[in-house]
């Protein structure tokens, strides 16, 4: 974005005064820079109106906030060469490669999960070999921090060709692994998901095991009464009474080890969340509530959508919804199992 106010300025100056063009002189080409992130920042507003999920499109809207500020805190530091500004575009600079590093690894990859099987990675992976995913997170946090090279060499604002050369070629290089990886998440969670799988869920619950049958009753046990069973498993709760919520006797406390197995659950909730936020991207309208799933699907179907850009691979609850209720009941398949017979 930059190199389109560059190449007219030097058309419109006639390449008589190139040094005008440059960032040290340029308020344009600053702005220029900050384009794609404020793009980016109001098609996550746009996402969020649709979708009412707060987390993670506003986080993602904050992201690309610090981007605007970074660039722009960069263009203001080239033409004034002030310390102050110098100051701010450091701290920024380091905030956005926090930020971005973070949301990369975390978000977008889905990884730094403690308790996975192989540490700081997730459960599914489509490479076989783990180290290709530690190399791809060192190297994102050692690239996102390129900008310490404006900082160092402060003197010398417009730098060499060579140090231009490299440092744009890094940023590709990085965008290029990151597309890999990020296709790869994708790919990862539409299995996980039952998204990218041939076979069909079907509409009901199959039962693991069948009751017992009165045949397979013990005789001595045919002649109790109904009613007194209740009774006999009444006592026998009352007997083995335990806390459901622990898992323990009335009376004691939890353990260090169990209290310490419920922090771990805590954080792995926390990672499941942020592990299947990215899944959000493409997700129109609010989610279902699973408590009434119907009537908020129901009330989804009628909601009118404004969007003119539809994505083709758009697939979110109200698909999902769509494809449960074209496939048949299960007393459908019994009538039609029946009139067969």
């Amino acid at each position: 974005m930059g190199n389109i106010e560059l190449f007219f300025c030097l058309y419109a100056q006639g390449w008589n005064n190139p040094v005008q063009c440059n960032s040290s002189h340029s308020r344009l080409l600053g702005f220029f820079t900050t384009l794609p992130s404020v793009w980016r920042g109001l098609q996550c507003l746009r996402r969020y109106r649709d979708s009412k999920n707060a987390f993670p499109h506003l986080a993602n809207f904050a992201k690309y906030t610090c981007g605007i500020l970074y660039y722009m805190t960069l263009s203001l530091y080239r033409i004034h060469k002030y310390t102050k500004y110098q100051a701010l575009f450091i701290t920024f600079a380091f905030v956005n490669a926090i930020y971005t590093s973070v949301w990369d690894i975390a978000m977008d990859w889905s990884l730094c999960n403690p308790y996975a099987k192989n540490r700081f990675l997730r459960e599914i992976l489509a490479f076989r070999k783990a180290w290709i995913y530690y190399v791809a997170m060192v190297l994102d946090v050692i690239i996102r921090f390129n900008w310490i090279f404006y900082a160092i060499f402060a003197s010398d604002m417009q730098h060499s060709a060579v140090l231009s050369f490299f440092v744009s070629l890094s940023e590709v290089c990085r965008r290029g692994m990151w597309t890999i990886f990020r296709v790869e998440n994708e790919h990862c969670t539409n299995v996980h998901l039952f998204r990218a799988s041939r076979d069909i869920p079907l509409p009901y619950p199959i039962p693991s095991e069948l009751p017992p049958s009165s045949a397979e009753v013990p005789s001595s046990m045919q002649g109790v009464q109904l009613q007194e069973r209740p009774t006999t498993a009444a006592a026998a709760a009352e007997s083995t009474s335990i806390d459901v919520e622990h898992g323990l006797q009335p009376g004691t406390r939890p353990s260090i080890r169990q209290r310490h197995i419920s922090l771990v659950d805590g954080i792995n909730r926390i990672g499941n969340i942020v592990t299947i936020a990215h899944a959000q991207d493409f997700v129109r309208k609010k989610k279902p509530d699973p408590l009434s799933g119907n009537e908020m699907r129901h009330q989804e179907s009628h909601t009118p959508d404004t969007s003119e850009d539809e994505d083709e691979g758009d697939s979110g609850p109200a698909d999902e919804a769509a494809i449960l209720e074209e496939l048949p009941s299960p007393r459908a398949l019994d009538e039609d199992r029946y009139a067969r017979h």
